[in-house]
């Protein structure tokens, strides 16, 4: 068996820039390393709700399915953020999670049939608008509920960052094939 895919990295332990004094981190791992061929196998091998764009080399996913979040995983080829953390230790055992994730079906492509095609659209950055209270309350640290929708269509780490967000309603928008 191969030693995998990742085998260096540095975990880094930050603040969400965007709502200074929230009680949850973000994580970033860097690698040196591209890791943008494993994606079509994740894609194939993750449960839950996953998302990807062969084409960008970004694959989200969400263990929780439609049904609830609780982490989300953003992969990119040289790196992978997860959010929500609470502290270093879960950020540290989180990290160590993903990593063997990655490394496990990195190890068994030979196994896995890879899919290049992402499972849904995303949705429009209107029909996110429509699902917010639109008072640009700034609570998010966006000027706007406008600009909010515009960065979680693109980034769905900043899902948290709205407490008045239905995420149920989200999660049925992003689920639905348009």
């Amino acid at each position: 068996m191969s030693l995998g895919l990742i085998q260096e990295y540095e975990m880094k332990l930050s603040p969400p820039g965007c709502h200074p004094g929230a009680n949850w981190y973000r994580v970033f791992i860097a690698m040196v390393n591209d890791i943008s061929e494993v994606f079509p196998y994740l894609n194939a091998d993750l449960k839950g709700l996953v998302d990807y764009d062969h084409q960008s080399k970004i694959l989200l996913w969400s263990p929780g399915g439609k049904e609830k979040i609780e982490k989300i995983y953003a992969f990119r080829a040289h790196e992978i953020g997860i959010t929500p953390i609470s502290d270093r230790d879960e950020a540290k055992e989180f990290t160590g999670k993903i990593i063997d994730i990655v490394n496990d079906v990195w190890n068994r492509r030979g196994e896995i049939q890879p899919k290049f095609e992402g499972n849904r659209p995303l949705p429009s950055a209107l029909d996110i608008y429509k699902l917010l209270p639109r008072t640009n309350c700034k609570e998010c640290g966006f000027l706007t509920c406008m600009a909010f929708a515009v960065a979680l269509r693109n980034d769905f780490n900043t899902l948290s960052l709205c407490t008045y967000m239905p995420e149920d309603a989200f999660l049925k928008l992003v689920s639905q094939e348009q």
